[in-house]
Order: structure tokens, then C-alpha cells, then sequence
């Protein structure tokens, strides 16, 4: 069905966006200032930890740009893929409405078009992810 197709096209689009975002952190949270206050071990965790996620971005955009017609199916593993990316950016939007509360931060103003931005786009994440298992849930496919 071209609907779930478009679906999983819009993921991966969206986690190529998502790529080009966290490849921006360095310069956009000024991390050269903040890392010179921590360890050089804690720094390599860090980067450590965010080239990871930005691997794994990579890995949701390929898949979702190269094997669009298995997982718009969700049949086999597919199911299993899909509903992981869905319930995946699922938690991220929660984490991020929780976590990373601007309202909570001292650059309220600068913060809330961000925060409300990532949320709107980790919510369409979460849905366009969750309408093929929901289509291969209940046989509408």
C-alpha cells in the first residue's frame, strides 16, 4: 500500500534530518567551552555515546530509504524493525517533554522553539514508524 510506504519514506527522510542536526551539536551547544570542565575520559564517553546515536540514525534513514516495501509489509523481521523505530522515538518524545523541560532551564526563551520543534518531529517519527504495524496489527494491509 503506498500510504505505508510514504510512511517509512517520511522516517527515513526524517532521520536523515536527524543526522544533519546531531552533526551540528559541537557548534550548536558550544561543546568546546563545555568539555574543557570535564574529563578527558568522560569527553570520550560523550562523543562516544553521540557518534553511536548518530550511527544508529544512519541506520534507521538506510533502512527505512532502502528497504521501504519490507517494512511498510511489516512481515518477518520487518514487524519487529518497525515497531522498534516506532517505540524508539515513542520514548524520545516522552524523554524530551519530561527531561528536557524548558521551562525547567535558565534559556527559557531560546529553548522552547527547540524543544517543541523536536517534539513535534520525534511525535511524526513515532507515527509514521507505528501505521504499518498498526495496518499489519489489525489486517488492514
Amino acid at each position: 500500500m503506498l500510504v505505508l510506504k510514504i510512511c517509512i519514506i517520511i522516517g527515513g527522510i526524517l532521520s536523515v534530518f536527524m543526522i544533519i542536526f546531531h552533526s551540528q551539536f559541537y557548534k550548536l551547544f558550544n561543546w568546546k567551552k563545555d568539555f574543557e570542565r570535564i574529563t578527558q575520559g568522560n569527553q570520550k564517553i560523550f562523543y562516544t555515546i553521540h557518534f553511536a546515536l548518530i550511527f544508529l540514525f544512519i541506520a534507521f534513514a538506510c533502512f527505512s530509504l532502502i528497504y521501504t516495501d519490507e517494512l511498510s509489509q511489516c512481515t518477518g523481521v520487518a514487524f519487529g524493525i518497525t515497531l522498534s523505530y516506532s517505540l524508539f522515538w515513542l520514548w524520545r518524545t516522552i524523554w524530551q517533554i519530561i527531561y528536557f523541560n524548558p521551562h525547567k532551564s535558565n534559556n527559557v526563551q531560546k529553548l522552547v522553539f527547540l524543544h517543541y520543534f523536536l517534539v513535534f518531529i520525534f511525535l511524526m517519527l513515532f507515527i509514521v514508524y507505528l501505521i504499518p504495524v498498526i495496518f499489519k496489527i489489525f489486517g488492514k494491509y
